[in-house]
């Protein structure tokens, strides 16, 4: 065989072997286009967007009943046509008041419920609105892992259901970790001491969504020993009644060196490339 021609084979198999490794979604392939995290200003209450490597996207919480029309159109800004996994993390109001609204103006692959039975008004709507609209529907427990995009969805918490704790619906929340290469996100919905304890240590995330509103029995000196966080989101509403974040927990997170965001102040973009993170104020696309 000639030099050319050798050289021509090695050209076609360097080819086919990128256009075959373009085709595979590799556990921990770090897109180009990284990893984006949305923590929306919903008054008092949570919603999380995430938007992964491959374009998929996850909704965490939805907020209130009130803030459902404004959590809408900014996902519509973001350019969400379609939800492919909404988490309701728990059924209380300022979490879940906002799913009808939004599974009814976006296409939802499918949804992830706690399993708590609160038999709320808000929570009957929101599964009479899956269940009318055919929406797959589970509910995970720890150990459950999904890929996504090159990110890892894991799932914490719930072990199994708990109960006679002060808040059963917070302490049965899902507790999710989203990794990506290096970087990873521990959403903790609003789980308390007594379900803390019963999940067992949650391993070290470069980023911490502070339980309950950073209320004080969301977040406690273990918990920050075991994640050690760089970041901790606070999502609350300002001059809301219940004192969030209570100042316990801010000195908390001040001791650990821990840089504090809230969507008090407005929307909170971070996106990251699986190395390093960047965060703004303020929803970017």
């Amino acid at each position: 065989m000639k030099k050319r021609d050798l050289k021509i084979l090695i050209y076609i198999a360097l080819f086919a072997a990128a256009a075959i490794l373009s085709l595979i979604d590799l556990p921990g392939f770090l897109s180009s286009d990284g990893l984006s995290f949305y923590a929306f200003d919903v008054g008092q209450g949570d919603s999380f967007l995430f938007r992964f490597p491959d374009g998929s996207n996850a909704l965490v919480d939805s907020g209130t009943r009130k803030s459902a029309g404004k959590l809408v159109a900014k996902l519509r800004r973001l350019g969400v046509s379609k939800i492919d996994l909404v988490v309701a993390t728990h059924p209380h109001a300022d979490h879940i008041g906002g799913m009808k609204d939004v599974i009814n103006s976006f296409e939802v692959g499918k949804v992830w419920d706690s399993g708590y039975n609160h038999g709320s008004p808000v929570q009957r709507e929101m599964l009479e609105t899956i269940r009318d609209k055919k929406i797959r529907f589970g509910r995970p427990r720890a150990g459950f892992v999904e890929k996504r995009g090159g990110a890892t969805i894991e799932v914490l918490a719930p072990k199994q259901p708990i109960s006679g704790t002060q808040s059963d619906p917070n302490n049965n929340s899902i507790v999710l970790r989203v990794a990506y290469g290096e970087v990873s996100f521990l959403m903790t919905g609003d789980i308390e001491e007594a379900g803390r304890a019963r999940a067992g240590p949650f391993p070290k995330s470069s980023v911490l969504k502070a339980a309950h509103h950073g209320s004080a029995n969301g977040t406690d000196d273990k918990l920050m020993t075991d994640v050690r966080p760089e970041i901790a989101v606070l999502s609350y509403g300002r001059g809301n009644q219940y004192g969030h974040p209570h100042k316990a927990v801010l000195k908390l997170l001040k001791k650990h060196g821990t840089r504090v965001y809230a969507t008090a102040d407005g929307d909170i973009t971070i996106t990251t490339d699986g190395k390093t993170l960047d965060v703004s104020q303020g929803v970017k696309r």
